[in-house]
C-alpha cells in the first residue's frame, strides 16, 4: 500500500494536469502577471499592459529544442511586447482563378 506522502504526490500530479493552462507574463519590477487568456488574445485586446497599469516586459518561453513554427509565434509575441501591442499584418494570398 502506498504511503500517505506517495498518495498526496499522486493526487497533486493529477490536480496539476486538471488545472487550466494560464499565461504568465513578467512585468516591470520582476513580478509575474497571470491571465487565463492565451498570449495572442491578451496582447490583441489589452496591449502590453496589465489591468493595474504595469508594463509587460517579457513572455517567458523556451528557445532551445523548439520547432520553427512555435519559435516564429514566440518571436511575434516578443515583438508585440516590445511595440506595446499586437498588430496582425494584412492577409495576402496568391491570385486564384485570375482573381
Amino acid at each position: 500500500m502506498a504511503s500517505t506522502k506517495e498518495r498526496l504526490r499522486a493526487l497533486s500530479a493529477c490536480l496539476d494536469k486538471l488545472q487550466p493552462t494560464r499565461t504568465a507574463f513578467l512585468v516591470e519590477g520582476g513580478a509575474t502577471f497571470y491571465t487565463d487568456m492565451d498570449p495572442f488574445a491578451y496582447l490583441l485586446q489589452h496591449g502590453a499592459a496589465t489591468p493595474d497599469g504595469r508594463r509587460i516586459i517579457l513572455y517567458p518561453h523556451p528557445v532551445e529544442g523548439v520547432d520553427g513554427l512555435s519559435l516564429s509565434l514566440d518571436q511575434m509575441i516578443d515583438e508585440a511586447i516590445e511595440a506595446g501591442r499586437l498588430v496582425l499584418p494584412d492577409l495576402e494570398s496568391d491570385p486564384v482563378n485570375g482573381f
